[in-house]
């Protein structure tokens, strides 16, 4: 039978719902609240593929052999805890391979022309891990299973990883710091918990300029978003010209998020969204996949998670909660820290 071409499909695999860890609970387990919510918004039946389980040969191109053995052996363990952000359950392994498995499937239905776009749903984030680490709420890294699986299979020259979670995507930055065929773009919250993503850190030598780091203080919101989008990362992109565009999407970045201090509100996270979708229209021919990263689990999550599945897959707007502007923060300096973003970023591109 021939396939049917889709406009937009949302990876899942029920297996993911296994992974409720206890920080989780409370607020009930953060996938079954966002599938609930896209029920109910008319956003799950009918675009809904089954994802596999990620090969390990998949994994084992972008993180180190031992590294996942060792998380095999501890997950089959029994429960463990790799810090207070990562606790491990009995098949927690498995279950974050499936996570993978979803986008590199995505990948394969958008390069064959089956999808025009992809929303993958994970168990957890996985920006954090590393080529030989885990962590910080992740296991092992789907984002960048995609991105590595489109240079290696499809034999594309040029990626990019846009990341908008608040945290900063430690672990992809290390796996791509010393490659410029996968450009990674990440906006966060600076300092954060990992200690990494200053502006300075550019990439290695022979790879300068295509690891970009964009770090908010507390306090930047819609409107630092939405210039530095424009002013840098459009700017930069029209150079790099990528071929498929891959987006880390975190919730964490809202304004009634309790742990982050970014000031985005739900309006404005469409207004970003939209920004880097019109991106993947001028630049990859609309060619886009999303991976949900971090956030709290909850409502606010949930509702935010279905605004952006509307918007990416179906160009359809969800209402959003509406904040006052006066109450948002405006920072006098902001220009000037936007100059020096800038100022450094002219080094290796023309802004």
């Amino acid at each position: 039978m021939e396939e049917v071409r889709t406009g937009g499909v949302i990876l899942y695999n029920e297996k993911l719902l296994e992974y409720d860890p206890l920080t989780e609970k409370q607020e009930g387990g953060r996938l079954s609240l966002i599938i609930d919510q896209l029920q109910k918004n008319g956003l799950w039946e009918g675009a809904v593929r089954p994802a596999d389980i990620a090969p390990m040969k998949r994994l084992r191109d972008i993180h180190d052999p031992e590294f996942l053995n060792d998380l095999h052996r501890r997950s089959y363990s029994g429960v463990d805890q790799l810090d207070d952000n990562t606790p491990l359950i009995k098949e927690s392994f498995e279950i974050a391979r499936f996570g993978a498995g979803g986008v590199l499937d995505a990948v394969d239905l958008i390069m064959s022309g089956q999808a025009e776009r992809a929303f993958c749903l994970t168990a957890m984030p996985g920006h954090h891990a590393g080529r030989a680490s885990s962590g910080f709420g992740s296991l092992v890294n789907p984002i960048a299973a995609g991105a590595h699986y489109l240079t290696k299979k499809f034999a594309l020259k040029r990626v990019a990883i846009i990341d908008l979670d608040a945290e900063h995507g430690s672990g992809t930055q290390e796996i791509f710091y010393h490659r410029k065929d996968v450009m990674t773009i990440s906006l966060h919250e600076y300092p954060g918990v990992t200690g990494t993503g200053h502006y300075e850190e550019l990439g290695q030598k022979g790879a300068l300029g295509y690891n970009l780091n964009i770090p908010f203080v507390s306090g930047y919101g819609d409107r630092e978003y939405r210039v530095c989008i424009k002013e840098l990362v459009e700017k930069i992109l029209a150079q790099f010209q990528p071929e498929f565009i891959l987006l880390g999407f975190g919730t964490n970045v809202l304004i009634d998020d309790p742990n982050s201090h970014l000031r985005v509100t739900e309006e404005g996270l469409l207004n970003i969204v939209s920004q880097v979708k019109d991106l993947a229209d001028r630049f990859c021919s609309g060619r886009i996949l999303s991976v949900l990263e971090g956030g709290t689990p909850g409502n606010l999550m949930a509702r935010a998670t279905a605004q952006h599945v509307s918007l990416l897959l179906n160009n359809l707007i969800m209402s959003v909660d509406k904040v006052n502007k006066d109450e948002l923060i405006s920072y006098a300096d902001w220009y000037s820290y936007a100059k020096l973003l800038k100022a450094q970023f002219k080094k290796f591109w023309k802004l």
